[in-house]
């Protein structure tokens, strides 16, 4: 389910792999009708230059959806984020910790996870709180290094981080191991690493020079992946940022 890109191409790519792409735009209100599904998974980011707030995405954009699900025996899957966590001094968080985001994006996560449990819809959801997604082509600060810019944020706080290939096993895992509802999950690698040495390996990868920081004042937490590992069966196949950037 996703919002219409500027061209297509994505559901251009899709088709080539046996998936039939259904183009719409979940802010508009009322949906046409869905197609006949086991599972629906809410993974819906804001395209470049859209006027929608997250607000619009995850709350109005998700409950749209939810109400065209409304009486069907499906199964809801809805990635959020762990930006739904403000806490800042390097503690360790889990599904259990206190959600109070200052940030639009996680106080939009936090207001679709709570829209997603209490709609009639929604019964036998389950949550993914996505830690920082990357991969190939989408490394954090790679373009800042290459391009010699400032880094903004202390370099002593932690980087929650897990493999796009990782994330996705995830959603299947979510998807397949059932019973498994009407609960949440933290999908990270669970070894969260300093912006400080997170840096220090990309630049080693890219044999550039060590980018200048301004330091300042950031999120600082540790994201636990217990719960995925245990009640899911998640096994990573990049345990943690350092074997992950060198297959990106």
């Amino acid at each position: 389910m996703c919002m219409p890109p500027p061209s297509g191409d994505n559901a251009t790519a899709l088709s080539p792999e046996g998936l039939q792409p259904l183009t719409m735009d979940v802010t508009r209100g009322v949906l046409s009708a869905l197609p006949a599904v086991d599972t629906v998974v809410f993974a819906v980011g804001r395209p470049p230059r859209s006027r929608a707030t997250m607000f619009d995405i995850h709350v109005e954009g998700l409950r749209a959806v939810l109400d065209a699900l409304r009486g069907l025996p499906v199964q809801v899957i809805y990635v959020s984020s762990t930006g739904v966590y403000a806490q800042d001094g390097g503690e360790w968080v889990d599904e259990e910790s206190e959600c109070e985001p200052v940030r639009e994006g996680g106080r939009a996560c936090v207001a679709g996870e709570r829209l997603l449990f209490a709609h009639p819809s929604g019964r036998d959801a389950v949550v993914l709180r996505l830690a920082g997604l990357y991969g190939p082509g989408r490394v954090p600060h790679s373009a800042d290094v290459a391009a010699g810019w400032w880094i903004a944020g202390s370099t002593s706080a932690f980087v929650n981080l897990i493999h796009v290939d990782d994330a996705a096993r995830a959603v299947v895992a979510a998807a397949t191991v059932r019973p498994v509802t009407s609960r949440t999950f933290v999908i990270s690698d669970g070894h969260p690493a300093t912006r400080r040495a997170c840096l220090a390996l990309l630049v080693t990868r890219m044999g550039v020079a060590p980018p200048r920081c301004e330091g300042g004042p950031c999120l600082d937490k540790r994201a636990r992946n217990d719960r995925a590992i245990r009640e899911l069966g998640l096994r990573l196949s990049h345990p943690s940022y350092r074997e992950g950037l060198a297959a990106s």
